[in-house]
């Protein structure tokens, strides 16, 4: 899939509060129909099929156990950037199992980097925009 200019400035605003580790509030309207603000803890940024999927573990969820989290999953191309706000907030971890994090499915855009990983390796296997 090739992406067009504005898709490609759109996955470059979503890789920043990933590698930043910051906190991001967004509206966001599901196919089930749910219209909601959610405000998430994002960690990875993955293409799967046409879609390009902004991950991340919404804030409720950390309520919960480590294994019962249930993250969510949101296509870019649903997200309105004028109702789109990176947060001061920081985090150190995303809150969702590691292995979710490191060991997923699809190509990978850009994740959540470990502190005791290398990041210069883990960036090295991530897709460049260019070849989707």
């Amino acid at each position: 899939m090739k992406e067009n200019l504005s898709h490609k400035g759109l996955i470059k605003i979503l890789r920043e509060p990933i590698e930043q580790r910051r906190l991001v509030k967004f509206y966001y309207e599901s196919k089930s129909g749910k219209k909601e603000w959610r405000t998430i803890r994002p960690y990875m940024l993955i293409s799967r099929g046409t879609n390009i999927e902004f991950v991340g573990l919404p804030l409720e969820e950390l309520n919960k156990p480590l294994f019962s989290r249930q993250p969510g999953h949101y296509i870019t191309t649903k997200l309105d950037t004028s109702k789109f706000e990176v947060l001061s907030e920081q985090f150190d971890d995303p809150g969702a199992p590691r292995g979710i994090v490191v060991k997923t499915q699809g190509k990978v855009i850009c994740r959540f980097i470990y502190d005791d990983e290398n990041e210069k390796e883990i960036r090295s296997r991530w897709v460049k925009i260019d070849d989707l």
